[in-house]
Formats: C-alpha cells, structure tokens, sequence
C-alpha cells in the first residue's frame, strides 16, 4: 500500500456490514457507519438520483425510504481489489441487469428508492457532507434531467451536474437553461449515450463548457460488463484528442479509467485539466493512481445508487493511513477547490 505499512487489514468481505471489521468502520443494526469521527469531511464527486426511465415515467425524488435498495445489495461480496462490478455474482449481475432495463421502461423496480434522502443517509453514515449528483440525458424523451436538477438544486448538501446529449439539437440552448436553473457542471456517459468522446457534436458541448468555466465529468473507461459497443467508445484513448484541444474546458475522467486506470493517470500527467475521480477502481488501481498522478487532481467518488459509500472510502482509508495530507486532499479539498465550495 502507497502509504502503510500495514497489510494485515483484509480486502475480502462477506457482505457490506462486515467492513466493520476495518478500524474507521461499524455497524449500526442494518448500516454501515464511520466510526472514526477523526475521518472526514468527505465530497463524493460521482453519485446519481433515480437512474433515467422513458417518458411519462417518474419517481418522487424526496420519498425516504426504510433501505437504499443499491444496485449491489448489502448481502453481496465485498472484495476492495477487484474492480466493483466484479463483485456481482452471475445471478446478481443478471438481476441488475434486468432492474435497470425494466426500470428505465416501466419506471418500476428499484429506482424509486434511490431518491434524495436516501443518498444523503448513506452519505451522512460514511462522513461524507457533500455530494456531486449528475444527471444522464438520454436519446429518447425522459424526466430525468430536469427533475434531477430540481431536487438537487433545492438542496444544501448537493451540486448538480446536468447533461445534454451531444446529439441534442439546440444545445446551447439547453444548456443555458440548465445553468439557469442551477447546474455547475455538465455530465456526459460516452457508452449510454452512444457517441464518440471525440465527435464534432460532443466537441460543442466541450466548447460551452469551457466558455461558462464549468467543468464536464465523463464515464471513462471499459468495465467489462458493458456492450462491446460502448466498451469500444469508452477506451481512454478517446479522450486524449478534446482535452488537448480544449485546455481551457476541466475534464474529469470519472472510475479513473476503470480498467485502463494506467492509460487515465497518464493523461492527467500530460494535461493540467484533467481531475481523476476514484469510484469503482480496485484497490491496487487506486494505489496506483495515488502513487502516480497529480494528488491535487485526485477526488474521491462512489457512484451511487450502484454501491455504498462504504465501498470506496474503505480503500482510501487504508492507503491514506499515516499520510493526513494526501487524505484530507481526496476526500475533501481537490473537490471543494473545483465546485468552489
């Protein structure tokens, strides 16, 4: 580990509730707490409201409910050193799967426990004050986007990224309308949205942002569960030829890469725009990104609703143990210093 010498503590897990075995961890009944109140402030730069669902469908984003319902349930593995979908098994992955493409087209299944307070509970139980909720503009008409913004906007706890599709018409307009209401950053998923980190359409939205000095947050990264399709549009590789064009535009390689965490740290030693946020990646891979890329461009993230804080905060706990500096920069300040906080 890049900043302890000690490699006694585990990395494998039974369930989530078993991280309390870990010293800044406890259960409290069914949840999982921070019980190292020397741990903290924490920003998650990576979690979502309500995954989008075709239109007419909704869900009340300010229901709270008695259980998050994560895409990865509380009884699942919890292995720190592989990448964090690998800790579905066959029949769970399966099963996520089938939630989220019934859900997007009925509105139905576990969506609608994945509301605004319920992401600040499990924020608020792992020491983490402040969250980045980014929306997901989909092809095809969705309430997503605009009741995102409402929600999050509303709320003190949160800044919202919002999204337009690159393929989108008017996009400035939409843009603009977003900024209006209160985003603070744009949100943009090559493989949902089936488009090319390059195309000359995602280079408008490159463009915008960097004139309204906000920053974009990209899904970046192959993660093997996807279509090979959207694995293809989501090569690190992509991402090289608009952060060099657009130097003045931030970008944030969200999962670091996923599993070209080596390619992402790269760019970001090559471009001074370029923040790397750590939700999903191993163990080791995150050990790697400390140990090599800028520590100032480096923010912590979980991505919910498909995994507990717990998860990756885990990770950085353990290789941050003795060096309270690199913490209190991943956790708190890089973050903070982005989304003037």
């Amino acid at each position: 580990m890049s900043n302890s010498e000690d490699t006694s503590l585990t990395v494998r897990f039974d369930d989530r509730l078993s991280l309390d075995v870990l010293p800044w961890f406890e259960a409290d009944g069914s949840r999982i707490v921070l019980a190292d109140k020397s741990v903290g402030p924490a920003i998650d730069m990576h979690t979502h409201y309500a995954l989008p669902a075709i239109w007419p469908h909704s869900y009340n984003l300010e229901a709270e409910t008695d259980d998050s319902h994560l895409l990865l349930g509380c009884c699942s593995n919890h292995n720190l050193d592989i990448y964090a979908n690998q800790n579905f098994s066959k029949k769970a992955l399966r099963s996520m799967k089938l939630d989220l493409i019934l859900g997007g087209l009925t509105g139905r299944g576990s969506r609608k426990h994945h509301t605004a307070p319920n992401l600040a509970r499990d924020m608020t139980d792992i020491g983490v004050t402040h969250s980045s909720v980014l929306a997901i503009d989909i092809s095809v008409p969705s309430k997503h986007v605009n009741q995102t913004i409402a929600t999050g906007v509303a709320r003190s706890d949160v800044t919202v990224f919002g999204s337009v599709h690159p393929r989108s018409r008017k996009k400035n307009v939409k843009l603009e309308e977003q900024l209006h209401a209160g985003i603070h950053g744009i949100k943009l998923h090559p493989a949902i949205q089936s488009f090319h980190p390059n195309d000359d359409s995602a280079r408008e939205l490159y463009t915008l942002a960097g004139q309204h000095r906000i920053p974009i947050i990209w899904h970046c990264g192959p993660v093997d569960i996807e279509p090979k399709k959207a694995r293809m549009l989501s090569q690190v590789a992509n991402y090289e030829a608009p952060i060099k064009d657009f130097p003045n535009t931030t970008f944030i390689l969200g999962h670091s890469g996923a599993k070209q965490c080596e390619e992402a740290v790269a760019l970001q030693n090559r471009y001074a725009n370029v923040y790397l946020e750590v939700s999903c990646i191993s163990l080791a891979h995150m050990d790697y990104v400390f140990r090599n890329a800028d520590s100032k461009r480096i923010m912590f993230g979980s991505d919910w609703p498909f995994y507990h804080p717990s998860l990756q905060m885990a990770k950085v706990l353990m290789l941050t143990e003795g060096n309270p500096a690199l913490r209190k920069s991943v956790l708190y300040d890089n973050a903070a210093r982005l989304l003037s906080l």
